[in-house]
């Protein structure tokens, strides 16, 4: 009788320990998932909208002689996170997301018509170099780096 209680007690204390030990693993493992959570990817709604390219700042080629007829536009669509518009030659579509001021493009697809002069190349140079983006003036959209204005689109 008296093995079979220390058996008892010792079965008891071990169960104890051990569910002490999966507590403290389940609590450890919960606030693993609470900390690494995923990043949201979303779009700024202040984007959506239609933007036409106003200005490359960094083209070698002025402006005006790079778009004497048609310019570049922007269609931001934010709840389907779709880009779209043209490049002034081609049309062109991607699916487009932010992080803090952040752009972020992937599955970018545009048309193949062959184009004149060089203005769709530097627009899309200045497009591939564009990592963040800012507001300027309430109706101007820039997109570049910490240092470079690349683009700069106006509200349609």
């Amino acid at each position: 009788m008296r093995y079979f209680i220390w058996a008892l007690v010792c079965c008891t204390l071990i169960a104890c320990g051990e569910e002490a030990v999966n507590n403290k693993t389940a609590e450890a493992v919960r606030e693993k998932k609470e900390t690494i959570l995923p990043v949201k990817e979303m779009i700024d709604s202040a984007l959506a909208g239609s933007w036409e390219l106003s200005a490359l700042p960094r083209s070698p080629t002025p402006f005006s002689k790079l778009y004497p007829r048609q310019r570049p536009v922007l269609f931001i669509q934010p709840e389907l996170k779709l880009i779209s518009g043209s490049t002034g030659c081609n049309r062109f579509s991607a699916t487009i997301t932010t992080v803090g001021n952040q752009l972020r493009f992937t599955d970018f697809t545009r048309s193949t018509l062959t184009c004149v002069g060089d203005a769709e190349t530097i627009f899309l140079t200045a497009w591939e170099k564009s990592e963040k983006y800012f507001f300027r003036n309430n109706d101007e959209l820039v997109w570049g780096t910490d240092a470079v204005a690349w683009m700069i689109f106006k509200r349609r």
